[in-house]
């Protein structure tokens, strides 16, 4: 057996054991943070009552605020880029919508100022005031929501992130297992 492909082996042997190890640490990171995401919920749920923290007390339909799409470019890396590979990646919006949808200029977001003598309540306002964009769910709440909701809502988030980097790890290494497949069917052809 030539050097050449020992080498070749070895790499792609290397390449699937970090693709596994990587994935083992997202899987165990996406776990925990799932877990405190229910444990904060559950904290919001016992202080409030359970009747007030439920999905059933809204008025309102949701549509998710951000969604996963694939990228058709990833089958085509080389087996050098693939730790720096992306097979998915989050987009703002829900899953329908075709594009992703543009983000409001900085000068749009900030509050205005108040010009001739407007009354406070009319020149103080956002102005992309009415828009039907992105809208943040604990605004549905009448006063300020609990902290451990909050807290709740930034560990759901943050297990979004970790599940698209899971995806992603899970790719690789099935991409890397692939690799090494070929290699070991070219390495036994004579």
């Amino acid at each position: 057996m030539p050097t050449a492909d020992v080498d070749t082996e070895n790499a792609a042997v290397l390449t699937v054991l970090r693709e596994a190890d990587a994935f083992y640490r997202e899987q165990q990171r996406l776990g925990r943070t799932v877990r405190r995401g229910f444990l904060d919920l559950a904290k919001a749920r016992q202080q409030h009552g359970a009747g007030s923290i439920s999905a059933l007390n809204l008025r309102k339909d949701l549509e998710a605020q951000q969604s996963v799409v694939p990228v058709e470019d990833f089958e085509k890396c080389s087996i050098q880029d693939l730790s720096a590979a992306t097979p998915f990646r989050l987009r703002r919006g829900p899953p329908g919508e075709a594009r992703e949808p543009a983000l409001p200029e900085p000068s749009e977001r900030r509050l205005r100022q108040r010009n001739n003598g407007d009354s406070p309540s009319e020149s103080v306002s956002s102005a992309d005031e009415g828009t039907t964009g992105e809208q943040d769910t604990m605004l549905l709440f009448a006063g300020m929501p609990p902290p451990a909701l909050r807290k709740a809502k930034r560990e759901f988030v943050n297990a979004l992130n970790q599940a698209v980097r899971l995806a992603n790890s899970a790719r690789r290494l099935d991409r890397a297992l692939k690799v090494l497949e070929l290699a070991d069917t070219a390495g036994q052809d004579p």
